[in-house]
């Protein structure tokens, strides 16, 4: 065969093979985000550590011990980049060197909605996802061994990080919730920090 007629050959095969190929990998490479992040709902539920920062007095003689905080969440994205989250919390501290009818004890609850912002980054067989989130809700805090609890409107916002393999992921996350505790004779914005683990499952 001619040199001429090789090339032919090789132009036309060439001409017959490539399409199919350059099509194939931009179908693998436009479809592999959509089938990854096709999930619209993740349930999520974690537990940690809660601190008050700051002292409730000018004096400094009153402050907030370590306690623990336990979460659950349900958020629906809107978009690859943006969801909307409901959730609620339980958490436990107690006040040092008040002086407070009944124990220093107290019990939290706190209920919100939030805006999440997250950057999914694709890694290996994974995806590590950071991400932002802010919101409001209230805060129901009953001081045991008394019988009164009193709500208060409650901001919050913060940041995270979540690594998911298929439908499940691991998540780690801290947050502020900032509200005021004008109660037994103190008037203090009050932040409350909590930092968690804990896992998801996105479908």
């Amino acid at each position: 065969m001619s040199n001429r007629s090789l090339s032919l050959v090789t132009a036309v095969l060439v001409a017959a093979i490539t399409p199919p190929v350059l099509g194939a990998q931009s179908s693998t490479a436009s479809q592999a985000p959509v089938q990854s992040w096709s999930n619209r709902f993740t349930l999520g539920g974690a537990f940690g550590g809660l601190s008050g920062a700051g002292h409730l007095n000018p004096a400094g003689t009153a402050d907030w011990r370590l306690g623990w905080i336990g979460s659950i969440d349900a958020t629906v994205w809107l978009q690859r980049n943006v969801g909307i989250r409901a959730s609620g919390s339980w958490a436990q501290d107690s006040l040092r060197g008040a002086a407070l009818p009944g124990r220093g004890k107290f019990n939290k609850f706190t209920y919100d909605a939030d805006l999440v912002l997250r950057y999914p980054i694709e890694s290996g067989s994974g995806t590590l996802t950071p991400y932002l989130l802010g919101g409001a809700g209230a805060i129901s805090v009953h001081q045991l061994g008394a019988s009164d609890t009193w709500s208060k409107f409650a901001g919050n916002f913060g940041a995270g990080l979540e690594y998911r393999f298929g439908s499940v992921g691991l998540r780690a996350e801290g947050r502020d919730f900032v509200y005021k505790f004008d109660q037994y004779g103190y008037n203090k914005t009050q932040h409350d920090i909590a930092w968690q683990g804990g896992l998801t499952l996105s479908f």
